[in-house]
């Protein structure tokens, strides 16, 4: 008899081998995506509707997406309501994705609502229809708002997997709220090559009737959004500053943080959720591989920063760090725009490690192109490692009791390098978040 272990590892299996169906690629034609939100109505009409079946706040931005879900939701859990969440990507295993208030759902949960819901309901969607079966993104997507009608949640909130205006999570009606952290270049080749296109994408998710925030500051972005409200007959909410109040403890000692912040305590403001402990909310918030302090002696800090205004925010926070010598391990995906910052950190770094991840799914930057770019910015002791955790292993060995480790520019390597110290199998058990 399968372990519960070997049954989820089947679970995860089968559901990233939708991944080898054949399917159009509609990621490239932005007039074609809309195919994505046709095809999970559909499946979600199979499903009974899960979508319209709960409250939602909808979530959306290049940078600070996953801190601002996360605050959100632990407010509001403070305040005394029962709090869904679906994020991505996870950084060390599936079931990460998808959180009801402090726990993750349990393997056993996902493996009932994948058999008894999701694989009846794809195979009758191929009889029915012509259009490609969703993706792994979509059924993801799907899983969610099963999983937060089944445990009867008071809201739900959803960050955007890519953009806003195709992403599967828009497949929603109008949530209560929704909101866009800021606007940088990320996914560039998908969203369009300007912070306008970019902007006109995700304000996708403003729909009839929901109130809007966003913690954008450039007025010519703001204004796309404060159009589309009118268009939408949307409520447009300028922010408060709000944060001033708050000391924002680690976590939020940022200026990136801060706005983070302020987008929280602003939609909660609306929502008229008054947290019962905000201080102490934002003094023990944490969040796996972003700003993860995850040892000490010396201290490590895993961070899947992957885009230049996540890398800039990365950087003021190891600016607060107190430490000897800095030693870096980086690895980044083939095709994200690092280097601005990049540049910016490497005078700070002592010794760095260049690497790369595992997942298949996805390509990895060469290093030999890392190598050569690092060697012209800066004058630093610099290791190569095709093995992740050679990588590590070599900067633990180096690293003094006050020296400083800090691993970036991928969530798939901060991601894979976090087990380490915590694996899948404590995570599958504990499934805390708290």
């Amino acid at each position: 008899m399968a372990s519960k272990i070997n049954i989820y590892h089947q679970d995860v299996a089968w559901l990233e081998g939708l991944a080898n169906i054949k399917r159009k690629n509609y990621l490239l034609g932005p007039k074609s995506r809309k195919i994505f939100i046709l095809r999970l109505q559909k499946f979600l009409d199979l499903l009974g509707n899960p979508e319209k079946k709960l409250k939602f706040i909808h979530v959306t931005g290049t940078a600070g997406k996953g801190s601002t879900v996360n605050l959100l939701q632990n407010m509001m859990i403070d305040s005394g309501l029962k709090v869904g969440s679906y994020t991505s990507p996870f950084a060390t295993t599936t079931i990460e994705k998808f959180r009801v208030n402090h726990k993750l759902i349990s393997p056993e949960i996902f493996h009932d609502i994948l058999n008894s819901q999701i694989k009846p309901a794809l195979d009758k969607y191929v009889t029915l229809y012509k259009t490609d079966v969703p993706s792994y993104f979509e059924i993801c997507t799907t899983i969610s708002l099963l999983y937060a009608l089944r445990e009867k949640c008071d809201w739900m909130i959803l960050e955007a997997g890519l953009g806003g205006m195709h992403d599967a999570t828009n497949v929603i009606p109008a949530p209560i709220v929704s909101a866009i952290t800021n606007i940088g270049l990320d996914h560039t080749e998908i969203l369009g090559p300007t912070k306008k296109d970019i902007a006109t994408d995700k304000a996708g998710i403003i729909k009839k009737g929901s109130y809007f925030l966003t913690s954008e500051t450039d007025q010519k972005l703001v204004n796309i959004f404060r159009k589309t409200c009118e268009k939408k007959r949307a409520k447009f909410i300028a922010l408060k500053n709000l944060a001033e109040k708050f000391n924002g403890g680690q976590y939020f000692s940022t200026p990136k943080q801060k706005t983070n912040l302020n987008l929280v305590l602003n939609i909660l403001a609306v929502l008229k959720v008054p947290p019962k402990h905000p201080q102490q909310v934002i003094n023990d918030f944490h969040l796996i591989c972003r700003q993860e302090i995850i040892q000490e002696n010396p201290r490590v800090i895993l961070d899947g920063a992957h885009n230049v205004d996540k890398l800039n925010n990365l950087l003021e926070f190891v600016k607060k760090q107190k430490y000897q010598k800095l030693h870096l391990i980086f690895g980044a995906a083939e095709d994200k725009h690092y280097l601005p910052a990049l540049k910016k950190l490497l005078p700070q770094v002592n010794f760095l490690y260049l690497t790369r991840f595992d997942n298949p799914l996805r390509k990895s930057a060469s290093l030999k192109k890392l190598f050569t770019q690092c060697k012209n910015f800066a004058t630093i002791k610099t290791s190569l490692f095709h093995d992740s955790k050679l990588a590590l292993a070599s900067a633990l060995k180096n690293a003094g009791a006050k020296d400083l480790v800090v691993i970036t520019g991928s969530f798939f390597l901060a991601g894979s390098l976090r087990e380490h110290w915590i694996d899948e199998e404590q995570i599958t058990q504990k499934l805390k978040t708290k």
